[in-house]
């Protein structure tokens, strides 16, 4: 198998791997399931911090550790204190131990505060608390029209499609996960409304 070039006898598929998400701005490959008799490799299609996407962007001659550094803090695994003091220290994170965060860059960057708030992350429960407030006043929305309500007010880094995975990773963890909200009717026609239970405490 070796011979083959099947099995990776000296990591360069995992660092492959690691420069090919980073490439993409995407997180880094994640290795945090295995166990003692099994390899558990994610490997992610979306965004899960849009101001680590910012970053790697803005700040494409990021050394390969800063990166996998800032991908554990987006990813809300720990980090050791001299690793958040060096990230600190570069202004590329911020919160305390053990809730750091990656730091908004954008302003310092481009030195506009317009272009900042363009593309700025908010928390994802600022977008499901404004699908929320339009469908408890509104009764019900098809897919259009919560695009029409989220997709501009998402960061600029983002490109079109990643708004639009955006959007459905949205849906997906409020129907599924949060049980907030449901789609009545058809795939294509269906609309989304508020799971019941939900309507008198919004």
């Amino acid at each position: 198998m070796v011979n083959l070039n099947m099995i990776d006898t000296v990591g360069h598929g995992i660092h492959a791997m690691i420069l090919a998400q980073r490439n993409r701005y995407f997180p880094l490959p994640d290795y945090s399931k295995s166990e003692q008799d099994k390899v558990v490799l994610e490997i992610s299609g979306h965004v899960i911090d849009e101001n680590y996407t910012r970053l790697l962007l803005e700040q494409r001659d990021l050394p390969l550790t800063t990166v996998v550094l800032l991908d554990r803090v987006q990813k809300k695994q720990p980090i050791t204190d001299d690793a958040a003091a060096m990230l600190r220290k570069a202004g590329l994170i911020a919160g305390r131990k053990p809730n750091y965060f990656v730091e908004a860059h954008i302003a310092k960057v481009t030195g506009g505060r317009s272009e900042y708030i363009r593309n700025r992350a908010f928390d994802d429960a600022h977008y499901k608390d404004m699908i929320l407030a339009y469908l408890k006043k509104y009764g019900s929305a098809s897919k259009q029209d919560l695009a029409g309500l989220i997709l501009d007010k998402l960061s600029d880094v983002l490109d079109e499609k990643q708004k639009a995975n955006k959007l459905r990773n949205l849906l997906y963890a409020m129907s599924k996960r949060d049980k907030t909200i449901e789609k009545s009717g058809g795939k294509k026609k269906g609309r989304w409304i508020l799971i019941l239970d939900n309507k008198s405490e919004i």
